[in-house]
């Protein structure tokens, strides 16, 4: 597989391919930015890391020398000669500051709707290909490109996996369990209206009870952190390591595409990505963070779950909030 990240010398770009280059070694990544000299930066000293991955202890048993993949570097102009597997869209105009409360993402909008159309124009030279919007507002840019390149609506992805590993620790704090045990899918916006799914929660595969109390506390520290994050660390720094975690396990999932999850007897089952709806939970023309199915093409299967009263509440909310903006 051969992944482009366009903006891929900014911090999460830069971190996902070192993310890769560690735990999806054969994945071939070009790092596609109009700063060319740190797009090469980033490209070189991650090639040099991939050394290290390959000769840690224990590293044979996922390293093959003869399909270990490059690390190179490209301009937005070159996208079209890489034909890429993934494309993965994390271009962004530089943040403010103060962009440290709940309104940042819904803000970025306008300072990142033009870069959308730029690189649209740069996309329609290359046949249909999985595309993965990283770059905030995510739900809103999935559309926007989607509106712009003729391409299938199974190309279209927007990662919303950060507070699915967020909701996960917050359930285990009150739970008394260890994350890794908890599963609990993220539905709607990727912003103010995120929809934990509380339905579908499981720990070590079985059902768990949430009260309504638990439930908003929750649904408040999954839409606070990332701002708490960035209130400590700075805007430039945003949550990169969790992100970029999450975009690999979706870049391996597509990878594996014949070991996909689906809801059973063990717990787990398919996370959400935010995708253009086509009538799915009575919602069309927008796109929001739906359980999916993915393969090497992009979304294989959209699941509509039946979920409580107030979860569909919250997802009609995460829809007029998006579709809003999208008109």
């Amino acid at each position: 597989m051969h992944v482009a990240i366009i903006g891929g010398a900014s911090t999460i770009g830069s971190t996902v391919a070192y993310t890769l280059a560690g735990l999806a070694p054969t994945v071939d990544v070009s790092l596609v930015d109009i700063d060319e000299g740190a797009a090469w930066a980033h490209a070189t000293d991650v090639s040099h890391a991939g050394y290290h991955f390959a000769n840690a202890p224990g590293a044979s048993e996922r390293y093959d020398p003869d399909s270990v993949g490059t690390i190179d570097s490209a301009t937005p102009e070159e996208l079209p000669a890489l034909d890429p597997d993934l494309l993965i869209f994390n271009a962004a105009a530089p943040q403010p500051e103060d962009a440290t409360d709940r309104g940042a993402r819904e803000a970025e909008l306008e300072r990142n709707r033009e870069i959308v159309e730029d690189v649209a124009g740069n996309l329609t030279a290359l046949d249909p290909t999985p595309l993965l919007v990283v770059t905030n507002p995510i739900d809103r840019l999935v559309y926007h490109f989607y509106s712009l390149l003729e391409w299938p609506r199974r190309c279209f992805l927007g990662y919303s996996l950060s507070e699915t590993a967020r909701v996960a620790d917050a359930l285990a704090d009150g739970l008394g369990v260890h994350r890794n045990d908890v599963y609990c899918p993220i539905m709607g916006e990727h912003g103010e209206n995120v929809v934990p799914v509380f339905s579908r929660a499981r720990v070590d595969g079985e059902p768990v009870e949430i009260s309504a109390d638990e439930r908003a506390d929750v649904r408040e520290f999954v839409r606070d952190v990332p701002f708490e994050i960035a209130k400590k660390r700075g805007v430039d720094e945003t949550s990169r390591w969790v992100t970029s975690a999450g975009v690999t396990r979706v870049v391996r999932t597509m990878l594996a595409a014949d070991e996909q999850a689906t809801l059973d007897s063990d717990g787990t089952g398919p996370f959400c990505l935010s995708t253009p709806l086509a009538g799915e939970y009575g919602f069309e023309n927008v796109a929001l963070s739906v359980p999916v199915d993915i393969d090497a093409g992009g979304v294989a299967a959209i699941h509509e779950w039946e979920l409580t009263d107030e979860e569909t509440e919250q997802l009609t909310d995460a829809y007029d909030a998006v579709s809003a903006d999208i008109a």
